[in-house]
């Protein structure tokens, strides 16, 4: 009986270890590129000249989206769609689909969209 109490107990405790906190998340304020399709749910962070690789992006299940703003941010968009957001960001760890980022942001608020600059027509164009 000890021995299965022991067990228990050391289970319980390894929960513990991998459990995420609130001090495992940043509240941050980003501006970037989000593009959404078939297992795909990416946001490419812009910085000064560049963007960054792309972190997997879920929607807070508390924040209300409008038909109309579900249909531009959702509707074919592989171009990616402009974004200004705030939410809790994760970092160093496996995210998205096959674990395939290493960073997370869940959205809790959207500050901006901006439809005409996507991802296709803003960044690669000027790139190639």
């Amino acid at each position: 009986m000890r021995n299965f109490m022991l067990k228990i107990i050391l289970l319980l405790f390894s929960f513990n270890l991998f459990a995420q906190t609130e001090s495992d998340f940043e509240i941050v304020q980003i501006e970037g590129f989000y593009t959404y399709g078939w297992e795909n749910s990416s946001f490419y962070e812009k910085t000064q000249d560049n963007l960054c690789p792309p972190m997997w992006l879920e929607f807070d299940k508390n924040l209300t989206l409008s038909d109309s703003l579900q249909k531009v941010i959702f509707d074919d968009n592989f171009d990616g769609v402009f974004l200004k957001v705030i939410g809790r960001k994760k970092s160093n760890g496996n995210f998205g689909h096959l674990g395939a980022y290493t960073s997370m942001i869940t959205v809790s608020k959207i500050i901006f969209v901006d439809q005409k600059k996507t991802l296709k027509n803003n960044f690669v164009k000027k790139k190639l």
